[in-house]
């Protein structure tokens, strides 16, 4: 096999004439091209601002069994001889290469050429920035590729975003997504050995086509001849009048609103307004409303008018500016600079060598081309490039937090999570931001709170669809996280199981639990340690049938009013150490029967003021042993009828001061042995043998009729 001629070689043969003749050339910047050798022959080139560039190169070649993949992924570079001899580049990766067509002996190749940011559609993720601005979550994705070359022109703000969700979008819908939210827009500037991609937040900034920055108007032969725009077509569209937005912060739950007219004149046609609902968060209140409302005019106002223009100036290219000449409705008398000086938003090159004419037609060069005029802010405007991924269904997570913790959260009752499309999280505090929890019921510091605890897997839902927007629904079990009650054998039972924290087990809960089998229904309360019950008015209960309360330490009940309590049969009260029953003021106690009272050992009774015992029928007192009664004043006895005393030995009686008996009849006192009256030196003797004695100093028997002794043998002096 012979080897294949050189570029040079090629174009001698065929044309009689130099590659570096030519108005196109063609170069592997990184000299890792094929063995064959490559002419370009035609060119069809599209770039624009916030869109990556095309490049349609159609290639000649002597060889046609040129290995595609040798050339795919290549860097290649195609220079435009510009008409003062300057090189106009044209650089990118080799996307596509295919083989067209064989004419004698050539083979006819089409070369795609893209930048190195189209890579970023071929990967796609899930994945969470956190606590990034929009530049760093860029270099972080850049940062994945081997061929970045980008700079930026960013002088607004770029405020850092909590989470920033990648929602199985290719890493290009992402980064589009997140400029067009910020309004940025980017263009490509061109090297013989790359392609730097610029990202800028101003487009009023941008710096002028290379060269002298006016381009003439030569609507005749003139724009065949030299460097000129040919054709040029003003286009207006109508657009709505203002933007009005609104948005929510659940820290500031009111709504925020923004609005702004714009300042692009129409013709007679309606004011219309677009209202935009921004979601939660969109922005917050005061200037970032503003500055919202303005960007989201801005893009509406980029697509008012524009101007279409075709011709040949090999100098134009996307993100620069330049000022038209010549022109017989732009800023005719030259006043008003800023009527003649145009921003260019797309431009569509078409060249070619016609190696093909063996060199009968001149090389070609033209160009198509969209502006508008430069001190209109251009921006892409969302889904310019982009597309905005909704999460409409559900996704389940785990509650995370840091290592030793079992409940994460904040003031608002929110947790972390970490999803399980998530591969970098490390179930710890920074797997995600603060997650609202939603509950059945939310109020004014009332409703109802179960905060996830970590390792819990939750549903989580998104606010509009939003994936930067997470809210969690609910939660589930799982192998990790089983249910309550042993299923399906407690099938009947349902109700709420918490779990003591930290390092409780599964005995360590509070617990409510309903248990609905037929038969054997129960309602379940369970205290870990502490019940505690309030109730602000009346409390009622009822029980059918028995009710059982085990208190294993004390009990203490504190009435504040009255205390009724009724028994319609027994009541048995066991008190197995002491007792103590204190009334401030008064006790009544009604016994419709009979009353028992059983004293173990001693009983003590104290009354401070006066004791009224009535006794309907009969009392019987039985005192074991002895019986003493002390009275500080007065004992008074009141018998109805007859009272008998019993006294099984003996009984004594004493009195301080004096006693007086009286007998309404009768006095009737009997001694079985001796009836003894004493006082002071005088006695009474009374015996069983009919013995009396009268002893005293003196003895006087006084009768007022008379007196009489009687007996066998009455002696007045018997001592003499």
């Amino acid at each position: 096999m012979t080897k294949p001629l050189k570029a040079a070689d090629v174009a001698q043969a065929l044309f009689g004439l130099p590659q570096t003749n030519r108005l196109l050339r063609l170069a592997f910047p990184n000299e890792d091209g094929p063995d064959a050798q490559l002419l370009p022959n035609r060119l069809e080139a599209d770039e624009a601002l916030s869109q990556d560039f095309n490049f349609t190169v159609e290639v000649l070649s002597d060889d046609a069994r040129l290995a595609l993949k040798d050339v795919e992924g290549k860097m290649v570079t195609i220079s435009l001889v510009r008409e003062d001899g300057t090189l106009r580049y044209f650089n990118g990766y080799v996307f596509e290469f295919a083989l067209i067509r064989t004419d004698g002996g050539f083979a006819f190749y089409r070369m795609q050429l893209g930048p190195w940011l189209a890579y970023l559609r071929l990967r796609r993720d899930y994945y969470l920035f956190h606590g990034k601005t929009v530049q760093q979550q860029t270099a972080e994705i850049f940062a994945g590729y081997p061929l970045p070359d980008w700079k930026t022109r960013i002088q607004g703000a770029d405020p850092v975003l909590t989470d920033a969700c990648q929602a199985g979008e290719t890493d290009y819908n992402y980064v589009h997504r997140r400029w067009e939210q910020r309004g940025w827009h980017y263009w490509y500037e061109h090297r013989a050995d790359g392609h730097t991609l610029v990202l800028a937040d101003d487009s009023t900034a941008a710096d002028p086509i290379d060269g002298v920055p006016t381009i003439a108007y030569q609507r005749e032969a003139g724009a065949q001849e030299d460097d000129a725009i040919g054709d040029w077509s003003p286009v207006r569209r109508i657009i709505p009048a203002s933007v009005a937005l609104s948005s929510f912060d659940f820290k500031s739950p009111r709504p925020q609103s923004a609005a702004l007219p714009t300042i692009h004149q129409q013709g007679n046609v309606p004011q219309l307004e677009v209202y935009e609902y921004t979601g939660a968060y969109g922005f917050s209140a005061g200037d970032d409303g503003n500055a919202l409302a303005r960007r989201r005019m801005e893009e509406i106002e980029a697509g008012g008018k524009r101007f279409e223009a075709g011709g040949n100036d090999r100098f134009v290219q996307p993100g620069r500016w330049f000022r038209l000449t010549g022109h017989f409705d732009i800023d005719p008398d030259g006043s008003n600079s800023e009527d003649s000086t145009f921003l260019i938003i797309s431009t569509r090159h078409s060249a070619s060598n016609n190696y093909h004419a063996n060199g009968s037609q001149p090389a070609h060069y033209s160009n198509t081309l969209t502006c508008v005029r430069k001190i209109i802010p251009w921006r892409p405007g969302r889904g310019y490039n982009s597309t905005e991924p909704k999460l409409y269904g559900l996704q389940t997570a785990t509650v995370a937090g840091p290592s030793g913790e079992e409940i994460h959260t904040d003031e608002f009752g929110r947790v972390r999570v970490q999803f399980h499309w998530d591969r970098e999280g490390q179930f710890d505090d920074k797997s995600s931001a603060w997650v609202r929890v939603a509950t059945p019921w939310a109020g004014s510091n009332f409703g109802m709170t179960s905060i996830p605890r970590i390792g819990t897997e939750v549903i989580v839902q998104f606010l509009d669809g939003n994936p930067d927007r997470p809210l969690i629904t609910g939660m589930v079990p799982n192998a990790q996280t089983m249910p309550p009650w042993t299923l399906p054998d407690n099938k009947t039972q349902s109700g709420i199981l918490t779990r003591s924290t930290p390092g409780g087990a599964y005995a360590n809960a509070n617990a409510l639990r309903f248990e609905d089998k037929k038969g054997a229904e129960q309602l379940w309360l369970h205290a870990e340690k502490d019940q505690l019950t309030e109730v602000e008015h009346d409390e009622d209960k009822w029980v059918g049938n028995d009710r059982r309360k085990t208190i294993d330490h004390d009990e203490i009940n504190h009435i504040k009013h009255d205390r009724t309590e009724t028994v319609d049969h027994d009541e048995t009260i066991t008190v197995h150490n002491n007792r103590k029953e204190r009334v401030d003021h008064n006790e009544s106690i009604s016994i419709g029967d009979n009353r028992t009272e059983d004293v173990g050992k001693n009983e003590t009774i104290d009354i401070g003021g006066t004791r009224n015992v009535t006794i309907g029928h009969m009392k019987i007192e039985t005192v074991g042993l002895a019986k003493v009664v002390t009275i500080g004043g007065a004992y008074q006895t009141s018998v109805g009828a007859a009272m008998n005393t019993t006294v099984a030995l003996m009984q004594a009686e004493e009195v301080g001061l004096s006693k007086y008996v009286t007998a309404g009849q009768k006095i009737s006192f009997t001694a079985g042995e001796e009836f003894r009256i004493e006082v002071g030196a005088s006695s009474f003797v009374m015996k069983q043998d009919g013995r009396i004695e009268i002893s005293g100093k003196e003895i006087i028997i006084r009768g007022s009729k008379k007196v009489e002794l009687h007996g066998d043998d009455v002696d007045t002096n018997p001592e003499g």
